[in-house]
């Protein structure tokens, strides 16, 4: 049985019990904070937990021996499967174009604005 222990996490100490890493509720609720993810009152030690859960998972994978197994990048065995880049004639004028437009203003389709001023 593994003994617990302190060791440095990111932006912090964690403990460590058994080998997994037992993040804090302050740990959770800063990084939430960065990503500007609202968490309600007491979700900061429930979710402390599953992370912990998860790096755990983690930690155990990297335990795993994996020096006998190939590198794998992809198993398709595909490689750039789309199709050329080419320009070619248009069926319809320019012109023509901009008539079935639903908008057009000095020679070019008009949109509606997507970012707010």
């Amino acid at each position: 049985m593994k003994k617990s222990s302190w060791g440095w996490f990111s932006q912090g100490w964690v403990f460590r019990y058994n080998g997994s890493v037992k993040l804090q509720q302050e740990q959770v609720e800063w990084v939430a904070k960065l990503a500007y993810i609202a968490l309600a009152q007491g979700d900061g030690a429930k979710y402390a937990d599953e992370l912990s859960a998860v790096l755990g998972y983690v930690d155990e994978l990297q335990q795993v021996d994996t020096n006998k197994v190939d590198e794998t990048m992809q198993i398709t065995g595909l490689s750039n499967v789309m199709d050329g880049d080419f320009v070619r004639a248009s069926e319809i004028t320019r012109e023509e174009f901009l008539k079935r437009a639903p908008s057009a203003e000095k020679g070019c389709i008009k949109v509606k604005s997507v970012f707010k001023r």
